[in-house]
């Protein structure tokens, strides 16, 4: 029968320190003071040594078998180009020799003395002989070098020489195409330093067609950019104040306002200026006056004529809208009365 036990303090727990057994081992994972690993076997160190010494041969053995093998792919590769070049002269000496050889034999058969018959057909004969022993010898070179391309090793390397030449080639390309993009960037800062925004980023969209990840590019185009708006929104202020100051004749504000481009304008100081604009077309006193936009701060001031189409009086943001030009009132189906 199980006696129950209560213990009051750990002095107590001492004098029942041997009859408690657990059951299974406690485990040491989770233990407040570390605990000693096992110790390990001894390792052989001499053994190891042995090992590495070994290893390091047997690297040797395999960096000169590997050396041996490739200076005899070099010796094929130098060997295959040397037989290349020698087809090529052979094959230029048989051409060269028939040519003369049936050239020779034309002139034997028409010639008019017997000497020089005899010595045509003698020309011909050894032209012929040529001929024969340089196609003989291309044929042999030409086997030659079909057995020196497909080895393996003299493979590789002709494969490795093309990689280098069309990495070198890209290379090259590559710098050149840079130039070529550092000459427009060049010449697109020099158009936006002469105020032609417009024509300048038209370039600049261009050259991203080509090169939609270059650094340079996208530097540019945001400094064009940034220069257009600081130039159009000084231009800007400058002739809205000119504008207000004259704004009791009409014609001299349209004259300052009209030749502005407010595509790149704050939209605050674009709408100013339009609502400026609109009211010098409104003192112009034509009670029949229409306004026609098409588009944000974009629009023109027309006026009926005899002939039954609207007259441009003034535009702005329009780019061929002169004064004096005529529309059919159809085709401006969104014209309203000028308030």
């Amino acid at each position: 029968m199980t006696q129950q036990i209560v213990l009051t303090s750990l002095e107590e727990l001492g004098r029942f320190a041997d009859v408690i057994v657990p059951d299974e081992a406690i485990s040491t994972e989770r233990a407040l003071v570390p605990q000693s690993p096992t110790p390990a076997s001894r390792l052989d160190i001499d053994a190891l040594i042995e090992t590495i010494r070994r290893s390091t041969e047997e690297l040797q053995t395999l960096s000169a078998a590997d050396t041996h093998a490739r200076k005899q792919a070099e010796e094929g590769l130098a060997r295959y180009r040397c037989l290349t070049a020698d087809a090529g002269h052979l094959d230029r000496i048989a051409a060269e020799a028939q040519a003369v050889a049936e050239k020779a034999a034309m002139f034997a058969a028409e010639a008019f003395a017997p000497e020089c018959q005899e010595g045509a057909a003698r020309v011909a004969a050894a032209a012929a002989f040529v001929a024969d022993e340089a196609s003989n010898r291309l044929q042999s070179v030409t086997a030659e070098t079909e057995t020196l391309v497909v080895r393996d090793d003299v493979a590789r390397l002709l494969t490795e020489e093309r990689e280098c030449e069309e990495a070198a080639r890209r290379e090259a390309e590559e710098r050149e195409s840079e130039a070529l993009l550092g000459e427009a960037i060049a010449e697109a800062e020099l158009l936006a330093k002469a105020g032609n925004f417009d024509e300048a980023l038209r370039m600049l969209g261009c050259l991203v067609k080509e090169h939609p990840n270059s650094p340079a590019l996208a530097s540019c185009i945001d400094k064009v950019r940034r220069r257009e708006w600081a130039v159009k929104t000084t231009m800007a202020e400058r002739a809205l104040r000119e504008a207000r100051r004259n704004r009791r004749n009409p014609q001299a504000t349209l004259a300052l306002l009209e030749p502005l481009d407010l595509t790149s304008v704050p939209d605050a100081l674009a709408r100013q200026v339009y609502g400026c604009w609109l009211k010098a077309c409104s003192r112009l006193g034509r009670r029949d006056a229409m306004h026609y936009s098409t588009g944000f701060c974009r629009g023109a001031v027309m006026i009926p004529n005899p002939d039954g189409r609207l007259e441009v009086v003034s535009a702005i943001g329009l780019q061929r809208w002169d004064r004096g030009r005529r529309f059919s009132p159809a085709a401006l189906k969104g014209a309203r009365p000028l308030k």
